[in-house]
């Protein structure tokens, strides 16, 4: 398919021809895997590889432990892995276990976390978006948002991961180009929630106590947006304009604000892209049958989301706050394949 094809349909298919007729088994492992988007993601993956009555598929997550990452893609290596679907969440820490693999002669693909490396050498392709375009994306919007002025806030996942990092250059770079916007939290490094939106409440709650104006925020997990915006309404503070990942429960904040007369409440929003995670097993399982399948690996995501352009928040009343619509996921598929 296309890259406008995948972006139409989330990437689901209804060929099965990546699948070969050759039994293997299908190792899936995320670094992180203990929230909803993880549970999202697993469920891409996994509904994808269910297609194939000759995959078996072994699920592991790390907790957010890099030890424990490292350890369990090992042992599935020697456990007899013949292909690799991994989100290596602590980046090039993770390569070495990678290429590991890869020297095993396991096919592995990368996705949603670049492990750095060389694709085709040190893995079979990296599947993801494209991380500091999305960075680039929400810092545009801001400056159109705000007027080009204001004081703006950027939350992120754990320390040093490659996806906030990517990110959080981008915004910089936009911001340094606009004089009127003032990153509140750095240029280096970020308020950390580790995607728990527990941690970004109190995070967000932290921000508003230690700095009295805040116009705007940037985060790379909507579920984590959404708790910032209850640490606001905690704190008596209105609502700004966020740029961040759809999350079900934004899309229906909004249309609450908006129906009570909140226009200063704004949403911009890009696909939490968990949908990949059908191109990427797809991938890992096609190299490990020796089935050529053509499909592309990086995709360039556009806002599905934009309050002031007249792309309406969505609300699904029938999910949860932290249900992602783009992904064309089911209840079912969540229920089945979203947890280890």
């Amino acid at each position: 398919m296309t890259e406008a094809q995948e972006l139409a349909s989330a990437g689901k298919t209804d060929s099965t021809a990546f699948c070969g007729d050759k039994p293997i088994t299908l190792a899936v492992h995320d670094g992180f895997g203990v929230n909803a988007w993880s549970q999202a993601s697993l469920a891409a993956v996994r509904s994808e590889a269910a297609k194939c009555p000759n995959v078996t598929t072994v699920v592991q997550i790390g907790e957010g432990d890099l030890q424990k990452s490292i350890s369990q893609v090992n042992s599935m290596v020697a456990q007899g892995a013949n292909a690799l679907v991994i989100i290596p969440d602590f980046g090039q820490a993770q390569l070495a276990s990678i290429k590991a693999a890869t020297d095993a002669g396991v096919k592995v693909v990368p996705w949603a976390a670049d492990p750095g490396g060389t694709p085709g050498t040190d893995y079979v392709t990296y599947v993801d978006w494209s991380s500091p375009d999305a960075g680039t994306k929400w810092a545009e919007w801001m400056v159109k948002t705000l007027g080009g002025k204001g004081n703006v806030v950027f939350i992120g996942g754990p320390a040093g991961n490659p996806v906030t990092a990517g990110q959080l250059k981008s915004v910089v770079q936009v911001f340094s180009q606009n004089p009127g916007m003032k990153l509140l939290t750095g240029d280096k490094d970020w308020p950390v929630t580790n995607w728990d939106p527990a941690t970004a409440q109190k995070v967000m709650a932290s921000l508003l106590a230690k700095y009295p104006q805040i116009d705007g925020i940037i985060s790379d997990y909507g579920t984590d947006a959404l708790a910032a915006t209850r640490a606001m309404q905690a704190a008596g503070r209105p609502l700004v304009p966020i740029a961040t990942l759809e999350a079900n429960g934004l899309g229906c904040l909004y249309q609450k604000e908006k129906a009570a007369g909140d226009t200063k409440f704004q949403l911009a929003t890009i696909s939490s892209r968990n949908w990949l995670g059908r191109v990427a097993a797809r991938q890992a399982i096609a190299a490990a049958e020796g089935v050529t399948i053509n499909e592309p690996s990086t995709y360039t995501l556009p806002l599905i989301e934009d309050s002031t352009a007249g792309l309406e928040p969505k609300c699904d009343a029938s999910q949860g706050d932290d249900f992602y619509n783009s992904n064309q996921i089911t209840a079912d598929e969540l229920a089945k394949y979203g947890k280890p």
